[in-house]
Formats: C-alpha cells, sequence, structure tokens
C-alpha cells in the first residue's frame, strides 16, 4: 500500500474521492447511455356509482319510455326533458338554454328549478 493511504487524512481523501467517482457516475450514466423510456399502464377498478339507484321505467309491447335510466341534460332533447316529472316546455327549453350543465348547482341556477325539483330530478339525471 502506498504511505499516503495509510495516513488518516489519506482514508479520507480516498473515501471522498470514491463518492465523488459514484455521484459523478450516477450522474452521468443516463446521459451518455440512455434508456429508452416506457410509460406504464395500471389499470384500477373505479369506485362503484354512490346515490340513489334511477328507477325503472314500465314498459309495454305498443309503449316504450323516451327515459332509460339516468338522462344526461346535456345531451337530451327537449320532448326527453319534458318526460321528467316537473318539467314542462318552458322549463324544458330554459334548461336546454342553460347548457352546459355540470352539477346540481348548475341546475339550481336555471329559473323555474326549486328545492323540489332538484330533490326529484337528483336520481333521474346526470351531467
Amino acid at each position: 500500500m502506498p504511505p499516503a493511504l495509510l495516513t488518516s487524512e489519506g482514508r479520507w481523501t480516498a473515501a471522498l474521492l470514491c463518492g465523488l467517482a459514484l455521484v459523478v457516475g450516477m450522474t452521468l450514466w443516463p446521459l451518455l447511455w440512455p434508456q429508452p423510456r416506457v410509460p406504464t399502464v395500471t389499470r384500477t377498478a373505479l369506485p362503484p356509482v354512490s346515490g340513489p339507484a334511477a328507477p325503472e321505467y314500465p314498459q309495454t309491447a305498443s309503449v316504450t319510455p323516451l327515459i332509460s335510466g339516468r338522462l344526461n341534460l346535456n345531451a337530451a332533447t327537449q320532448e326527453q326533458l319534458e318526460a321528467l316529472p316537473g318539467v314542462g316546455p318552458k322549463l324544458a327549453e330554459a334548461i336546454i338554454r342553460a347548457r352546459p350543465l355540470r352539477s346540481l348547482a348548475d341546475l339550481d341556477a336555471v329559473k323555474g328549478v326549486g328545492e323540489k325539483s332538484l330533490t326529484e330530478l337528483e336520481p333521474l339525471v346526470t351531467f
């Protein structure tokens, strides 16, 4: 062994140089030898939809309902909106004019929709 490494100062210098070489190597390695980066896709199950379930509408051979399941207020026609309980032609037009609706608060801002209407429409509509 060289005499310089036998001293305490020599050992500290050697340790410092080894650490510096390690840090420089870890920093320059990706620049000198790049690896392709591929995104990883993870799939997770979505939580179940909470809230009241949409009602089932009766159906016969001659009559089919205008609505099945929840009605998207942003995509519904005026006829479909009028099929909702408490919604007439004027309120349907007001809902169409207020689009896009994103929540019950947006629906509450429509003139003609009150607290009772919101409670009635909540399980029947989506945004």
